[in-house]
């Protein structure tokens, strides 16, 4: 299995000016403001995420198409360069697709908005296509709580199984794997296994091989209070990783590895999993690798963010020691 990861925000003090990273390290730079200023240089920087990534001993970088991002007015000789330079070092990249705002309309009711989401998913395709991505993962889009209910539920559906009926020949078309990926507790739908199965059940059996890019991180969240007194209707297990199990082996191609830290009323999303301080020990994570493996997973991508200003300023060092840490593991 290869190794890689979606770099989140950990390589984007690196991108911030003398006098930014003065600001913030004093603290009159706020985290989310640093987030605004540097989050589009960093993202663009391609090359320079690839070289981190060789750097610590990674096999593969996935890009973060979260928005605001760069790829779309990325000219094609950047996105050239980029390719040329990930087959030099021997990495791959796959593309997470955006997934709020216009993109989180994929499983819009509303079928001009539903088409308006799909058409803009193609677009980050053919960026996909031009720097020789391996494969694309999207969300099932975003529902309002108060439709995340009842008959609308039904009617959500079907705009989803839809939806990914028109994008997974236009991803093969362009050799790419199509991911859906299971969404956060904060989404309202499609987070449980059973969900994403059902909908990509019906649509493989349609002439599609769309995979199941399984977020444990994201599943953790069903434990946040609010969503548990709510929605819940499971449990997080003593073995958390043994939820994997029940996902046909069909489905598995990419996988996403991150973890979640309850405390009290606050909680840490993506916290190093080296810290152990979240669902995700290291006997949980041997456990984990072995259930992959034998489900046949080709990459394993792991999502780490820290939000306090010293773990951002010493992002550098967290990464080396993290990658160490889940090579060991998970190697």
């Amino acid at each position: 299995m290869k190794i890689g990861r979606n770099f989140t925000n950990m390589l984007e003090t690196s991108f911030l000016t003398p006098e930014e990273r003065k600001q913030f390290k004093e603290g009159s730079l706020a985290v989310c403001d640093m987030d605004a200023r540097v989050q589009i240089r960093s993202k663009r920087d391609i090359i320079n995420q690839l070289d981190v990534g060789k750097e610590i001993g990674l096999d593969h970088i996935e890009l973060d198409g979260g928005v605001p991002n760069p790829y779309l007015e990325m000219s094609d000789e950047e996105l050239a360069r980029a390719a040329e330079h990930a087959s030099e070092l021997g990495m791959s990249i796959s593309l997470h697709l955006p997934y709020t705002y216009v993109a989180a309309a994929t499983i819009c009711f509303q079928e001009s908005d539903r088409k308006i989401a799909v058409e803009l998913l193609m677009r980050y395709m053919d960026v996909a296509e031009k720097l020789g991505c391996l494969s694309v993962v999207m969300h099932p889009g975003s529902v309002p709580f108060y439709q995340a209910m009842g008959e609308y539920m039904k009617i959500l559906r079907v705009s989803m199984v839809r939806t990914l009926k028109e994008l997974y020949p236009y991803a093969a078309g362009k050799g790419l794997i199509l991911h859906l990926e299971n969404n956060t507790a904060f989404d309202s739908y499609g987070v449980y296994n059973s969900d994403i199965i059902d909908i990509l059940e019906e649509v493989n059996s349609d002439g599609c091989d769309v995979k199941y890019c399984f977020d444990i991180g994201h599943w953790f969240t069903i434990e946040l209070p609010m969503h548990k007194k709510t929605y819940s209707r499971e449990s997080i297990p003593e073995s958390p990783e043994d939820i994997v199990k029940e996902i046909p082996d069909s489905l598995f191609y990419q996988v996403h590895l991150n973890d979640f830290q309850i405390e009290g009323d606050k909680f840490k999303f993506h916290p190093p999993l080296h810290y152990e301080k979240g669902f995700l020990k290291r006997d949980n994570l041997v456990s984990l690798a072995s259930i992959l493996r034998d489900k046949g997973t080709e990459i394993i991508v792991v999502e780490t963010a820290v939000r306090e200003i010293d773990e951002l300023l010493s992002a550098g060092k967290i990464l080396a020691e993290e990658t160490a840490y889940l090579n060991e593991v998970l190697k």
